[in-house]
């Protein structure tokens, strides 16, 4: 049974502080694509260590190492955030991957406090429906882009959100706008947005797409002990 006393929307690093603060459980929403990179590496069964600078994750105690700025691979490192180029590569199973990125690893940071940390998108939408059961105040991160509001982090959020009120939860006025932006929102924007059209410079169409696919990697990525895994 569902015993939400509420479920709250919030954005950015601002947000993701004054959630750990009041004592929620945050989950982290950085649709492209960290949160989408987070879940493809737990599916595979790796521990995913989140780190704010890209001189942190070389430094990291990791066999494999990802990062992007400006949604660009980091140089040097072993794959750019990219959930496709991941899959493609066969992570090893139980490898531990220290991830940065520009937006998201930073909200994840911000968290610190919180009674616990997730990490979710479209991908997995359902499935972290499924896993807050029974929780009794949850706040979902948009994590948005370098301050900004994005998109599909509120879709993604919104996805999540409309989830949990099925099961039972109430939303506050912010998570019931989000819900609504998410459920109006026409079909196909999310694929002509900046962001979109970032990773379509950058030839990440493939990233686009499976980005948007919703519950299609069933896990709830949770932190423990500094590394994001199966929740």
């Amino acid at each position: 049974m569902f015993v939400f006393l509420i479920a709250r929307y919030a954005g950015g690093e601002t947000g993701a502080r004054a959630a750990a603060r009041a004592g929620s459980v945050v989950v982290v929403v950085d649709a492209f694509r960290a949160s989408t990179t987070i879940a493809v590496l737990v599916s595979r069964g790796a521990r995913v260590i989140p780190v704010a600078s890209i001189e942190e994750a070389a430094a990291a105690p990791a066999d494999l190492r990802i990062g992007e700025r400006g949604s660009a691979k980091v140089a040097g490192f072993d794959f750019g955030n990219s959930p496709t180029e991941i899959l493609a590569a066969r992570v090893p199973l139980g490898a531990t991957v220290a991830l940065s990125t520009t937006n998201g690893t930073r909200v994840v940071e911000a968290a610190a406090g919180s009674p616990a940390v997730y990490a979710a998108a479209f991908v997995n939408a359902g499935t972290m429906a499924e896993e807050l059961a029974e929780i009794e105040d949850v706040t979902v991160v948009g994590c948005g882009w370098e301050g900004g509001r994005a998109s599909e982090d509120e879709d993604a959020a919104g996805a999540i959100l409309h989830r949990l009120e099925g099961r039972g939860a109430t939303l506050d006025a912010r998570a019931r706008r989000v819900v609504d932006g998410y459920l109006r929102r026409p079909a196909g924007s999310l694929r002509s947005n900046s962001a979109a059209r970032r990773l379509k410079r950058l030839a990440y169409e493939k990233d686009l797409e499976f980005c948007l696919s919703e519950d299609t990697v069933p896990v709830a990525p949770r932190l423990v002990d500094g590394a994001f895994a199966k929740g």
